[in-house]
C-alpha cells in the first residue's frame, strides 16, 4: 500500500481506521507512517497525525524509540505545524511508557500545552491526562500539576476540559495524600 497516496485519497473516519490497521500490522508500516508524519507535506503530516494518534494508542511501545522526534514535533512554537500534530502526540503520550530520561521534557511539554490559553481544548485535555500519568510517581509534580489545573479551570469554559480535570484530579490528590505525614 502507498500510505502517502491513501492518506490523500480520502479523509474519513473509515479511511483513518483502515490506515491505522495497516500501520499497526507491522513495524515497517508504522515506520512508514512516522516518515510521512515528520517529512510529508503539511497536508500529509496533518492526515498522518490522525492515523498516528490512533495507531500510537494501539502500539504505544513502538513509539518509545521515537520520543525525541515526537516531542520536537509537538513543541508549541512550531507555528507551521497543523494543530493535529500536537494533538496526536499528546494523545499517544497518555499511553506511552515514557523512559525516565524523557519524563521531564515530556511533562514540561504537557504542562505548557495545558496552561496555554490559546491551545485547542482537545490538546489541553490530552496534555492534562498525559501530565497526570507522568506526575503519578512524583508527589511534588502532582502538587504543581494540581495547582496548574485549578488555575486553568478558573478561566476555562470548556465542559470537556472540566470533565477531563474532574477525572484526573482525584488521581493527583491521591498521590499527594499518600505522602503526607500522619
Amino acid at each position: 500500500m502507498n500510505l502517502r497516496a491513501e492518506l490523500l485519497r480520502e479523509h474519513s473516519a473509515r479511511q483513518t481506521r483502515r490506515l491505522t490497521e495497516y500501520a499497526c500490522a507491522h513495524p515497517k508500516y508504522f515506520a512508514e507512517l512516522l516518515r510521512v508524519f515528520w517529512y510529508g507535506t503539511p497536508r500529509e503530516r496533518q492526515l498522518a497525525a490522525d492515523v498516528l494518534g490512533m495507531a500510537g494508542q494501539q502500539r504505544p511501545a513502538w513509539l518509545v524509540p521515537h520520543l525525541a522526534g515526537l516531542l520536537a514535533a509537538a513543541q508549541p512554537d512550531q507555528t507551521e505545524q497543523h494543530p493535529a500534530v500536537r494533538r496526536s502526540v499528546v494523545r499517544v503520550l497518555q499511553f506511552v511508557a515514557v523512559p525516565e530520561e524523557w519524563q521531564a521534557l515530556t511533562y514540561d511539554l504537557c504542562l505548557g500545552l495545558l496552561v496555554a490559553p490559546t491551545e485547542l481544548v482537545a490538546i489541553r485535555g490530552y496534555a492534562l491526562s498525559a501530565a497526570t500519568r507522568l506526575a503519578g510517581a512524583y508527589p511534588e509534580l502532582a502538587t504543581e500539576l494540581l495547582a496548574a489545573i485549578e488555575s486553568v479551570l478558573s478561566t476555562a469554559t470548556s465542559a470537556a476540559l472540566h470533565s477531563r480535570a474532574a477525572r484526573e484530579m482525584p488521581k493527583l490528590r491521591s498521590v499527594i495524600r499518600d505522602v503526607l505525614p500522619g
